[in-house]
């Protein structure tokens, strides 16, 4: 079985597949070896045992509450609990199709409920409420259990298949032992893709159904590079994907061995290459494949799945580490991109998210948590070069305001006695008010970032993370090009410096289109770097200013990304595929 979706994640791997399904939290399905089940029967017994102490306590407490009327639903609960149909069931399950015990008890909750709904009785159909209650508290013990599987530790080699891995889970996901990541939703530039890439693991996504068509412990072949996903190959096919990994890996060799290597191109303009972090352990990463410091960090995984603000010492050690991980090159740390829908729950939220009340829109609500972070910046400033890059500018009123807060931060470190240094002050731009007021902003802010991700997806009006809009998502759509030329002048003029931390800055055609636009500062994945580098190192820069302004006067995508590999050919011939 062949299946089709977005590569986005270069490489070839192969492996069995592991099903994950989100719901309060990751349930997995896997195939176990007989000595493994009674093990399993165990830790669904210790998890409802659990469970049972869990709801006898909550319903003796309630007891000792004079009129409380709620002791009855947790007496119906302590009853499930000891229901045939749900233990004895559950157990069956696990050795007969030897799974885990959290599949077994998800397979038999989907048979309850089912059942449930059958039921004429109005008062007996809204009882599911309390099975799912029941449900949900069994598997909350399982996965606290001791031996329970996780996302945070995969029991060995395995290849993603999910509906989506959010970035909070994707935050704890145990990378060592993820072969490849399949996804039914996500984009190109969605959190698991970006992941994906600067870790160098392949992967394909918006399959929309492979959650259901791919069966746990299959033998599976994901191709990164055409978005291809092969379930059960024949042995020959196997055999000519498995001839794949080697070139790939040897060519990765190849290209790794560039990372003491200048990215200068054939007629001297030298291009810095700097590396995206989501991560702490990236940064080590960065430095490996070559990259000449962090340009941008999303400090959004400080937040962690609690979503709670850390505090600034916190930050402070955390934003040292960046630093001594990528010596003596510079770090820059965005802040908070955040909405109210990550920090507040269940609580009010905004039609759109991405139009919404998010990043330097809340500081009007609560300064405290960007106050902090921007003392904490300064502070880590003190053990190296340090920059902090505000996300969501609309404008000079909006970089006015962050020079405000910058300026509050160091008067209270200052009154305060603790040593700081000040750091320039920069803006990512990526909304097309901020874009057409570069030679305004500048003379607020001492650099600028192109977030192209973003700034596509604004000017273009597609939602990038919606699969179904990938066709429309078109970086080298022409207002997008006469986007980043404008940018580019104004910056110049200003003297200001200019890098693009995109994921157009990652895609080697697209590097030399940016560096044909006079763009001299690229920020990417890590392991995006050596394959970039060969590409700039085998071009002219002379090349690549022509083809972009010839790009500049032509009419869709197509026709600008069919000149491009045509007018820069060459510098795409040593080796290095260029991603479509």
């Amino acid at each position: 079985m062949e299946l089709h979706g977005q590569g986005v994640s270069s490489g070839i791997a192969v492996g069995e597949a592991l099903l994950v399904e989100r719901k309060a939290i990751a349930v997995l399905r896997l195939l176990l070896p007989q000595d493994e089940l009674e093990g399993e029967v165990g830790r669904l017994r210790s998890a409802v045992e659990a469970s049972r102490q869990q709801l006898q306590a909550i319903k003796e407490r309630l007891a000792r509450q004079a009129g409380s009327p709620h002791g009855y639903i947790f007496e119906a609960q302590l009853l499930m609990l000891e229901d045939p149909l749900l233990l004895d069931r559950t157990i069956a399950v696990i050795r007969e199709e030897h799974v885990n015990a959290a599949w077994a008890l998800r397979t038999v909750a989907e048979r309850l409920q089912a059942l449930f709904e059958e039921f004429s009785d109005s008062y007996l159909k809204e009882r599911r409420t309390d099975l799912d209650d029941v449900l949900g508290r069994i598997q909350l013990n399982l996965a606290g259990a001791p031996g329970a599987h996780s996302l945070s530790r995969l029991p060995r080699p395995h290849v993603l298949v999910a509906d989506e891995i959010p970035p909070s889970e994707a935050a704890e996901l145990d990378w060592d032992n993820v072969l490849a990541v399949i996804t039914d939703a996500g984009s190109a530039t969605s959190h698991t893709a970006i992941l994906a890439r600067s870790r160098g693991v392949p992967a394909v996504v918006g399959l929309h159904d492979a959650t259901r068509r791919i069966p746990a412990g299959a033998l599976v072949v994901v191709d990164g590079e055409r978005g291809r996903v092969e379930v059960d190959p024949s042995k020959p096919a196997l055999a000519g994907y498995r001839a794949a990994q080697e070139r790939d890996r040897a060519e990765e060799e190849r290209l790794r061995g560039t990372r003491s290597l200048d990215a200068t191109t054939r007629d001297g303009v030298t291009v810095r290459l700097l590396a995206n972090a989501e991560f702490p352990e990236e940064a080590s990463t960065a430095a490996l494949y070559g990259a000449e410091g962090i340009g941008l960090f999303r400090s959004e995984y400080l937040l962690g799945r609690s979503l709670a603000w850390p505090s600034e010492d916190r930050q402070v050690e955390l934003y040292r580490g960046l630093l001594r991980a990528v010596p003596p090159f510079p770090v820059t740390v965005r802040t908070w991109d955040v909405g109210r829908e990550d920090l507040a729950p269940g609580g009010p939220s905004s039609a759109n998210p991405a139009l919404g009340e998010r990043a330097l829109r809340l500081l009007t609500r609560d300064p405290a948590p960007f106050l902090t972070q921007v003392r904490a910046l300064l502070r880590a400033a003190v053990h190296g070069p340090i920059r902090m890059m505000f996300p969501f500018v609309g404008g000079p009123r909006d970089m006015r305001l962050a020079r405000e807060l910058v300026a509050r931060a160091a008067y209270e470190l200052s009154r305060e006695g603790l040593a700081f240094r000040p750091v320039p002050i920069g803006v990512t731009i990526e909304l097309p008010s901020a874009a057409l007021t570069v030679d305004l902003l500048a003379r607020e802010a001492d650099f600028f970032s192109v977030g192209t991700n973003d700034l596509i997806q604004y000017l273009l009006a597609v939602d990038r993370t919606d699969p179904r809009l990938a066709p429309h998502y078109e970086p080298l759509h022409p207002a997008v090009l006469r986007a980043l030329k404008r940018i580019v002048d104004a910056a110049g003029s200003a003297g200001r410096p200019l890098s693009v931390c995109g994921e157009m800055a990652a895609n080697p055609l697209h590097a030399l289109l940016l560096i044909g636009l006079g763009v001299h500062e690229l920020s990417m994945s890590p392991a995006a770097i050596p394959r970039v580098k060969a590409v700039l190192r085998g071009a002219t820069a002379a090349s690549a200013r022509s083809a972009a302004e010839a790009c500049l006067g032509m009419a869709t995508s197509a026709e600008i990304e069919d000149h491009l590999r045509r007018a820069l050919g060459l510098a795409l011939g040593a080796g290095v595929v260029v991603p479509s």
